[in-house]
């Protein structure tokens, strides 16, 4: 399992989100997730539109890759931090109006 792919190349959007949010049943919802968080943080939101990330975007660049990393770290050590705190496992949930 590990996760040297991600640092060489261009990378679906999904398989990103896969790799970031294994916990979730369909790929879908971790492409949900993924860009929520992304949207929730604005210095990466901001950093990665520099490097073209758009919301419509669907394969991510190698700099946009190593922007998440550098934010985030390795897929691995954001499953090992889930392990330890499972709350953060747990899908955010909209408010009702």
């Amino acid at each position: 399992n590990g996760y040297d792919w991600l640092l060489h190349g261009c990378h679906a959007l999904s398989e990103v989100a896969v790799a970031y949010f294994p916990n979730y049943q369909y790929n879908c919802s971790a492409v949900k997730a993924f860009r929520r968080i992304i949207k929730e943080h604005a210095v990466l939101l901001n950093q990665l539109t520099e490097a073209g990330f758009t919301p419509h975007t669907t394969t991510l660049t190698p700099q946009q890759i190593a922007i998440i990393v550098r934010f985030w770290g390795t897929p691995a050590l954001v499953y090992e931090m889930i392990k330890k705190n499972s709350y953060l496992a747990v899908p955010k949930m909209g408010k009702k109006i």
